[in-house]
């Protein structure tokens, strides 16, 4: 076995060891879904050891956090069951031309979700003013960079963990495939009626919309008939027999589109 081998193993057997003593015994009671989610963190192990770099070796080495094994096994395992696509300690460059971390990583359907998980340890409660500005300037770039970041404090992840998931669950549920080509099938007026509305503080009016888009108030309404339809918009006043003002209906559009 290769020195890689033994380091990736090591690592790997460091978790396991760190996860059975900060978790409580009941957390362990299903041993069918404990031995399942063993299996599944050595493969993905492997795979992430396969594609690192000489930099990001040395972090792996010493394996992963305290707070991103409790992340991968209270929230990420029981709302996903695969570590498929999650990329740990993810190197990039940041503003200041240096390399930066990311707690975890995860690409679907053009969106780059950067996850980062914060402790509450001392350096976290006597942070400087001037690593402060560091930490939100960072996540300003990243956000400039094209990168949607997700936040969870410690606590919250083992306190709230159902909550953690949910807002994962509902997040990819937006950059789902099928949810893309779904709206991907939607002609260019109909796309420019969602960018208006996603951009007003207002419901859909037909008339107020008719003007905006320069189309006549008839074409508009028969589009608005067909992202009805297709569950993109609902009408606001249901009881009347004739619609006059819609909503968007947000979910439906996928996250990465506003």
């Amino acid at each position: 076995m290769g020195k890689t081998a033994v380091s990736e193993r090591t690592a790997l057997n460091n978790m396991l060891n760190q996860l059975r003593l900060f978790a409580e015994p009941h957390h362990f009671s299903d041993a069918h879904n404990q031995l399942a989610f063993q299996n599944a963190l050595s493969a993905w192990w492997k795979q992430v050891w396969r594609s690192s770099s000489p930099r990001r070796d040395a972090r792996l080495a010493a394996g992963l956090s305290h707070a991103s094994l409790y992340f991968l096994r209270f929230i990420w395992w029981p709302a996903f069951h695969s570590f498929a696509g999650l990329v740990p300690e993810h190197e990039t460059i940041d503003y200041r031309d240096g390399y930066r971390y990311i707690d975890f990583v995860y690409v679907t359907n053009g969106l780059r979700i950067a996850i980062e998980l914060d402790g509450r340890g001392p350096h976290r409660l006597h942070i400087s003013a001037a690593d402060f500005e560091d930490e939100l300037m960072r996540q300003n770039y990243l956000v400039l960079d094209r990168w949607l970041v997700m936040r969870f404090p410690f606590l919250m992840i083992r306190d709230k963990p159902r909550q953690c998931q949910q807002l994962l669950q509902q997040l990819l549920g937006t950059a789902s495939a099928d949810l893309t080509a779904e709206f991907d099938a939607l002609c260019a007026t109909e796309k420019r009626i969602i960018v208006h509305a996603s951009r007003s503080t207002t419901p859909i009016v037909p008339s107020q919309l008719s003007v905006a888009l320069g189309l006549h108030r008839n074409t508009i309404l028969k589009y608005l008939s067909r992202l009805k339809s297709g569950g993109f918009i609902s009408p606001l006043d249901q009881s009347h027999r004739v619609v006059r003002r819609y909503k968007l209906n947000r979910e439906k559009i996928p996250y990465h589109f506003f």
